[in-house]
């Protein structure tokens, strides 16, 4: 629902990820946005992301490789992301919980990754050893 609701600038539908007192950590992007990028509070967050997201229409994010572990009314999860229409991606690390509406994110926090930076130290590494050197 998160990446659906993003892409679609569907709000109402963005609120429905978050439980009302969730916090979510974009430090990790903070550089691209104007303000402070630790928010709490479901409408804070969305608030955030929409004002964060305003720049970017139609952008388009592919969410891959889920791990959820689940402990009772509690679970952790992992989340690749790669947006689309840039070299950037990252990975979301959550904290959900179980509600009456069902699963709610308590706590989210992006962990940005460059694709041009891997893609460098990749080519870094076929060089070396392409030419004899030492890998790694």
């Amino acid at each position: 629902r998160y990446a659906w609701a993003i892409d679609s600038a569907d709000w109402a539908l963005l609120a429905q990820v978050f439980t009302e007192d969730a916090e979510a950590d974009f430090s990790s992007v903070g550089q691209y946005v104007e303000g402070e990028s630790t928010t709490r509070g479901r409408d804070a967050i969305v608030a955030w992301l929409r004002s964060a997201l305003a720049p970017f229409p139609d952008v388009l994010h592919f969410m891959s490789n889920q791990l959820v572990e689940v402990q009772g009314d509690r679970a952790r999860t992992l989340t690749y992301m790669h947006v689309l229409h840039l070299p950037m991606g990252g990975i979301y690390h959550g904290e959900a919980v179980r509600t009456k509406d069902g699963w709610r994110l308590r706590r989210l926090r992006l962990e940005e990754r460059s694709f041009d930076e891997a893609a460098d130290r990749l080519r870094g590494h076929m060089q070396a050893v392409a030419t004899g050197g030492r890998a790694g």
